[in-house]
């Protein structure tokens, strides 16, 4: 929950006057307020983003919020009602549904389930490794279930998973030698909790390996904001390794910003920008000028993609790269990637989170990129639509020469069994995609790499399950229902990548 509930009040505004049902004066003294609170930082949502039983408790939550932020209302009772029954009156009654994927036989993948099942799986991350030399198949996986960093590795045909850190509730890991002795240490984002908190209750831990392969765990720094990702970047060219942080937060308490590494395990704190959802920390020399700037993709009400840009005096300056199109997008992260071959880095991203106001699936959720068009302007192009879409990745997983684009999905219909928690897009090599379904269970998957652990020269997938659908339905005290417990199901899965049918 958060301010961009206010901004709908702007957009409903603009209809009003349109269609005359309040009178001019009423309409300046709204427009007035909706501009003093939402100035011009994302653009207004349609009344179609939402279905109509939805509208009431957005419009509720927007007092609760600004009452909350300004210890006052900023609209009155009468103001109330007549926005909330201009969004009931005009959205639909229900959001149209997406189809389903038509039957595929271009690849055929083989499922491999890997450890020990769970009722509740909470597979944060999966993060490749090659923790004990470049040519190990090894990944490293943040499991909140079990309070734990494992590493998953393979042995003689075998997957092995072992324990190398109690960390109850990791989600990021970044795989860097920090402190030069040429082995692999890991930067760990620790989130705090996962439900939706203003509390600081983030923390980076550095596990330092050790001789005989063990790993030791420091705290760098806790009390901030909820951790989305961290990542170890040399930002003032001095030879040591700083850190990013991109504290997703909730409430006030999100921030971006560097932990200036200063030797002897000292770090120094540099803020760079006050926000709440911040997502991702993606280092990129945008400019080609030697010094390693990054950009994040900012969710909540903000939805953009900001790049910071290292003036190579420790100083960083802002520019926005581009904007979701309303406040209730649902962005959850993106990733660097040349998908059109074209020698230039693209971005791509997924939408796909409804856990806020209301949790109708969304049928604008889904993958898209934008364009690079040589390092100045981003061009949105579109992917295809996909429920709950958490993460999507490219690589050629047909081997025909282009790059396709693997997402998977955390929010989803899942007691229909012809609704995927995995699909895959293939690029006809012209980054046109036809959507072809992977697997449907597990259910809500929020992490997966691309790696081909089989030697078969085929991009196999490597996922875990995350089920926030289950851990919120818990957590809900106003949840009363009395459903049966949960079966066991696979946290971890192998999908072995079998080439054409």
């Amino acid at each position: 929950m958060n301010i961009k509930h206010i901004c709908y009040l702007f957009s409903a505004l603009m209809l009003l006057t349109s269609n005359g049902t309040l009178s001019d004066d009423k309409v300046q003294q709204i427009v007035s307020m909706a501009r003093d609170y939402c100035g011009s930082c994302h653009s207004m949502p349609n009344p179609n983003v939402a279905p109509k039983k939805s509208w009431p408790r957005i419009i509720e939550t927007m007092n609760e919020i600004a009452l909350k932020k300004y210890g006052k209302a900023i609209i009155d009772a009468n103001q109330t009602r007549d926005i909330t029954a201009f969004y009931y009156g005009t959205a639909p009654e229900n959001l149209p549904v997406l189809p389903y994927n038509k039957p595929s036989d271009r690849l055929a993948f083989k499922q491999h389930v890997v450890g020990a099942t769970q009722t509740m799986p909470l597979i944060t991350n999966i993060k490749f490794a090659a923790i004990n030399g470049d040519k190990s198949t090894e990944f490293i996986v943040s499991d909140m279930s079990n309070n734990a960093v494992f590493l998953l590795s393979k042995e003689n045909g075998k997957w092995n998973e072992k324990k190398i850190a109690d960390i109850s509730t990791s989600v990021y890991a970044d795989i860097i030698d920090y402190d030069g002795d040429l082995d692999k240490d890991m930067l760990i984002g620790d989130i705090g909790v996962l439900p939706y908190t203003d509390k600081q209750v983030g923390k980076v831990f550095l596990l330092r390996k050790q001789k005989g392969g063990t790993f030791s765990k420091e705290i760098l720094m806790d009390g901030i904001g909820r951790i989305a990702e961290v990542r170890a970047i040399d930002v003032d060219k001095d030879g040591d390794l700083d850190i990013i942080v991109a504290a997703f937060g909730g409430g006030d308490s999100g921030e971006i910003f560097w932990l200036e590494n200063q030797g002897n395990n000292k770090h120094a704190k540099r803020s760079l920008l006050n926000v709440t959802g911040a997502l991702n920390i993606i280092p990129w020399d945008i400019n080609n000028d030697g010094h390693m700037d990054f950009i994040s993709l900012i969710s909540q009400e903000h939805e953009l993609f900001m790049a910071f840009i290292n003036q190579g005096n420790k100083q960083f300056t802002q520019s926005v790269l581009a904007r979701g199109p309303h406040p209730m997008f649902g962005s959850t992260g993106m990733r660097l990637v040349d998908l059109d071959l074209d020698g230039d880095m693209d971005i791509l991203f997924t939408n796909g989170d409804a856990y806020d106001t209301q949790n109708d699936l969304k049928p604008y959720h889904g993958v898209q990129w934008l364009e690079n068009l040589h390092g100045k302007t981003f061009k949105y192009r579109d992917i295809g639509r996909f429920y709950g879409a958490a993460l999507a990745l490219a690589g050629d997983m047909d081997n025909d020469g282009d790059l396709d684009v693997v997402a998977s999905s955390f929010m989803n219909d899942w007691n229909d069994p012809k609704r995927q928690s995995m699909v895959w897009f293939e690029n006809d090599g012209k980054q046109n995609f036809i959507q072809h379904d992977l697997i449907a269970k597990p259910a809500s998957i929020a992490s997966f790499e691309l790696a081909d652990v089989t030697g078969d020269g085929y991009l196999d997938i490597i996922a875990g399950s995350l089920r926030l659908d289950l851990l919120f339905k818990m957590n809900n005290s106003s949840d009363k229902s009395k459903g049966a417990k949960p079966s066991p199901t696979p946290r971890i899965v192998i999908l072995e990548n079998m080439g054409r049918k």
